[in-house]
């Protein structure tokens, strides 16, 4: 199984950023492959995502995974038992905002995501982690 983790700063406080990635219907504005995530309360999710098996023809498929999330923490985990993977994502950071909540300063995050997995090119997938932090970044500085 080969480890990958990637980190990022995000010009936002750490509660900003974790509120907004700790809705998992939110996976798609920074996962291209993710189409569609919907939450159960059982701690599942229902995943739909495009792959390219042979490498060039797109398919569609859809899964469940199990998805635990800390807020206490701001931490995340995430897996499937049936592809053998696994991931985790966490942000750091102080919290700076005044008493009516308004952003106060130039506060920074930082986020950090992590993936085992059996499948996949190490090379494309530090990319793909890469690529999913940049639109991260850029979808809550824009909210911020």
């Amino acid at each position: 199984m080969s480890e990958h983790s990637r980190t990022i700063t995000v010009h936002a406080p750490a509660d900003v950023t974790f509120g907004y990635l700790s809705d998992a219907r939110h996976l798609p504005d920074f996962m291209p492959r993710m189409r569609r995530v919907e939450p159960h309360d059982d701690g599942t999710v229902t995943v739909t995502a495009v792959v390219t098996p042979d490498g060039t023809r797109e398919l569609e498929v859809q899964g469940t995974a199990w998805l635990e999330v800390d807020q206490e923490a701001r931490a995340m985990r995430w897996g499937s038992e049936r592809h053998s993977y696994r991931g985790s994502l966490t942000v750091e950071g102080d919290v700076e905002s005044d008493v009516e909540g308004d952003i106060e300063g130039d506060a920074e995050s930082t986020v950090e995501i992590s993936l085992s997995t059996e499948h996949g090119d190490p090379a494309t997938i530090d990319a793909g982690l890469d690529r999913a932090l940049e639109a991260i970044a850029a979808r809550i500085e824009a909210r911020a």
